[in-house]
């Protein structure tokens, strides 16, 4: 009989300790489980916000180049008006030029000459290279004009930039806009201003 007890309650240790096992099991994988699904929330809460960096830094990036390209697009701008001779600047088109200046009244390939006095020089897709201003009829926005003497140069734009000399004067070039883009180039003989151009600056 008393064999028969001790047998049951070992038995009953041996279920005990099964279930006890069974249960630090469960609870060993569950905790596992929570574990391995923290550390995989972590790691999509990094990537979304590595993702946010970066959507951050490609925007912060694209309004840098938006203002980069406001900014040169104002400076070109104030070049194109610091040479504009009655508001026509090279890279205009032709059509635009006649809008200003009228009909040509002489066309010799690429070169075009208005009443005006101004010689217009296009490329390949009528687009405007250079005008060159023979007359006194149009003035740079300065108010300067051919047939004026030498010297209002340097009083109006100060030093040139490059000077050519010339059998009978020289060539004054000053370069405008803030990357100087482009140019106003005075022709003088004699000390008078005899040709005005304007073009970009290459």
């Amino acid at each position: 009989m008393l064999a028969a007890m001790l047998m049951s309650t070992g038995c009953g240790n041996k279920v005990e300790d099964a279930a006890k096992d069974a249960q630090q099991k469960v609870e060993q994988t569950a905790n596992e489980a929570k574990d391995a699904a923290a550390k995989k929330a972590d790691e999509a809460a990094a990537k979304v916000d590595e993702v946010k960096d970066a959507a951050n830094k490609a925007a912060d990036n694209a309004a840098a180049k938006v203002d980069e390209i406001s900014e040169g697009a104002k400076a070109m701008r104030e070049s194109m008006n610091e040479i504009s001779f009655n508001g026509i600047v090279p890279g205009f088109s032709i059509d635009e030029v006649k809008k200003v200046y009228g009909e040509p009244v002489e066309t010799a390939g690429e070169v075009l000459t208005f009443m005006n006095g101004a010689i217009v020089n296009v490329d390949s897709n009528n687009a405007v290279k250079s005008i060159r201003l023979i007359t006194s009829e149009i003035q740079t926005p300065e108010g300067v004009a051919v047939g004026m003497d030498e010297y209002v140069l340097n009083d109006t734009y100060g030093m040139a930039d490059n000077v050519k000399k010339l059998a009978d004067g020289a060539e004054y070039e000053y370069y405008r806009g803030k990357d100087k883009v482009a140019k106003l180039i005075f022709k003088t003989g004699n000390g008078v201003i005899s040709e005005i151009r304007n073009e970009f600056n290459k």
